[in-house]
This record gives C-alpha cells, structure tokens and sequence, in this order.
C-alpha cells in the first residue's frame, strides 16, 4: 500500500512539473505584447485577437482532446503537447509578421489543449481521498509556470534581446523527455473512459449544475485573460517599464495558485465547493472594481489580490464537475479547462473592439457582471444537487 502511495505522489508531481513547465510557454506572449504593440502598431482589438486566439486553441479544443485521452490513454497527449507548446512558442519573439504570430500561437497552444484533460485526469486518478487537494497541486504547477512565463521572457527581451526567445524551448524539449521516461506507460495508466457511457444520461438537472460551473470559469477566464492582455498595456502607458509589470503578473499567478491549495484542501474536507468558489469570487470583485485608481502601487497591490482570490476558484470546478461525471473525468476536465474557457476566447473578440471604444477600465468593470451572475447561479447549485441525490 505504501509503495502504491509514493509511486502515485511520483505520478502526481511528474504532472504537476510539466504542467509548470507547459505553462511557462502559455504566457509567453503576454510579456510580448507591449513590444509587438510597438512593433506591429496594434490597436487593442488586435491585442484581444492574441488572447482569444491563444484561448481558443488551448480550450476549445481541450473537450475533444480529453475525450481522446480517456479513450486511448493519457501518457502520449501530455507529450505531445509539451513538444507542440515548448516549440511553437518559443518562436513567437522571432515572427516578423502579426499574422504568422497569430498563428504560431495558435498552434502551440493547441499543444495546451492537447496537455491539460489528461493532466487534470491524473489527479482524479492517482489522488486518493484527497483530489481536490492533487488538482489544486497540478493546477499551482501551471500557474506559477504562466506567472513565470511572462516574466521569463520579460528578462530574455531586457537582457539579451528578443532574438533569442527561441532557446527557451529547451525547457519544454527536456520536459518531454523525462515524461517519456518517468511517466508510466499508458498501458499502465487505466484509461478514464467508461465504456458503458453510451449507455448512461447526465440527466437535465447535472447538465444545469455542469453548465453552472462551466459559466463561472467562463467569467473567471473572462476577467482573468482581460487583466492579463490590457493591463500591461494600461501600466506601460502610465509609465512602468516591463520588469515591474513582469514581477506584479508573476505575482498575481503565483500567489493565486498557492491559495488553490487552501481551496482544495477546504474542498475536500467540507464538499462546500460551490459555496466557497462564491466567497472567493466576493473577495475578488472589490479588488477588481478599484484596480483603476490614480495611484499606480496600491492599483498593482489590487491586482495581484484579484488574482489571490480567482484563480483558487479553477480546481474546485474542476474536482466538482469531475464529480459529476465520474466515468469520463478527462472530459468533464475539459469542459472546465476547455469549453468555458473557449467560449471566453470568443467572447474577447467583440470585447477587444469594446475596449478600443469604452477603454479598459469601463471594460473590466462591465466584465465584473458575469462573475455576478455565476454566483446567483450557484446559489441553485446546492438545492439541484439535493433533487438528484434523493
């Protein structure tokens, strides 16, 4: 017994390592974009089409790759993604074109989505009674790498010149190489498909409580891909340069994802996930409503509190929806990595010509009403999920 806990801890860490690495590069264009908006002359609608095409990629594609994974294995797709996203990534610094950065970004993070169910899948696997607490961990290595990915590449343009963006890669490269050779084979790892599920019915009312967190990541990734593609753009017009915007997004991912571990553990103990993703989101909207003061500390101060308190909300969807859906835990991942997030990506579309037309600060504060509408929401939450139980 005891064996099986190391080797599945082994598991877990392999994951929640790749994961950090994989991430590194999902940020890379943020630290980017205040060049490429000196470089290309981009209005803040072209801004937009950076993160919606980077969220579309790693999130709308996610569900299909998920359903992928738990049907042929997990090991493969979290190695391809990494090679995809590490490579393709990289190169964004070097592209001479707008259209060939769109796509590049495009490509890679499809690597994203290709990375993301199986790994999220492993927690529900290997994490014993304690899911809630593996995901948050898979889901911390992942933000502290997107809150380093954009700093990382920050210092690479600082110190020794945006033409050498390509050598980061080699992080990624050497990350798949030690999943090849550490990670079980898929033959070991069972697939998390069951294969009776043709047969089996969500049922109206799981599909409204899947739908409920599918709309609250949608909102997070609403606000979170908001703050992450304007706000450097709005501090660098008030005058920062670029390594303290870099230290305040590190920040702002890092600390967010620790808070993931109180959540998960909080979760686990208390099965309360909707009630606590509701006080997280009550704690985040004062910070977000008054991030546009005059001061430029005390609006950077908020911002990474915004952050503390969002981005702990992700893995209790997770490990929730993961509960409602027990037999395809890679797809129920997905629709929580992937399709909320997605439909947030399209979203931003139409909301980065709102942005050139409102501004930022109008924007943000529009954006605060969808996170208002997922906690109403959730207050049904509780009372469905009773109905199905009896």
């Amino acid at each position: 017994m005891q064996n099986v806990q190391k080797a599945n801890k082994r598991v877990l860490a392999l994951s929640a390592g790749s994961h950090f690495m994989l991430d590194i590069y999902q940020s890379f264009y943020i630290g980017l974009i205040p060049l490429l908006v000196s470089k290309f002359g981009l209005s803040l609608f072209q801004v937009s089409l950076l993160g919606a095409t980077s969220i579309i990629a790693n999130s709308l594609f996610s569900p299909a790759f998920g359903l992928l994974s738990d049907r042929y294995g997990l090991k493969k797709f979290m190695v391809m993604g990494i090679i995809l996203t590490s490579v393709f990534l990289s190169l964004l610094g070097v592209m001479p074109h707008y259209l060939l950065v769109l796509i590049f970004l495009f490509i890679g993070n499809l690597g994203i989505a290709s990375f993301h169910p199986p790994s999220a899948a492993m927690a529900g696997y290997y994490g014993g009674n304690k899911k809630t607490f593996s995901t948050s961990l898979i889901n911390f290595g992942g933000n502290f790498g997107f809150a380093l990915g954009s700093l990382t590449v920050i210092l690479i343009l600082e110190k020794i010149g945006i033409q050498y963006t390509p050598i980061a890669m080699a992080g990624g490269l050497i990350a798949a190489w030690v999943l090849i050779r550490k990670l079980p084979s898929d033959k070991h790892i069972p697939v998390t498909i069951d294969p009776n599920l043709p047969r089996q019915r969500l049922g109206a009312a799981k599909i409204f409580l899947l739908a409920s967190l599918v709309f609250t990541v949608y909102s997070l990734y609403i606000l979170w891909v908001s703050l992450f593609n304007y706000m450097p753009v709005y501090y660098t017009r008030a005058g920062l340069n670029l390594i303290p915007i870099g230290i305040m997004l590190f920040l702002f991912g890092a600390l967010g994802g620790a808070g993931g571990f109180i959540t998960g553990h909080l979760n686990d103990r208390f099965k309360k996930g909707p009630l606590i993703i509701q006080i997280s989101i009550a704690m985040a909207i004062p910070c977000l409503y008054f991030i546009f003061i005059p001061d430029t500390l005390p609006s950077m101060i908020l911002f990474v509190l915004a952050g503390v308190f969002l981005i702990p909300i992700q893995p209790v969807c997770i490990r929730t929806a993961q509960q409602l859906w027990p037999a395809n835990i890679g797809l129920a991942s997905s629709l929580i990595l992937g399709l909320s997030a997605g439909l947030a990506g399209l979203t931003l579309i139409p909301l980065g010509k709102a942005a050139d037309i409102i501004g930022i600060a109008a924007l943000i504060r529009a954006e605060i009403g969808f996170l208002l509408l997922s906690v109403v929401l959730l207050f049904f939450y509780p009372l469905v999920a009773r109905k199905i139980k009896s």
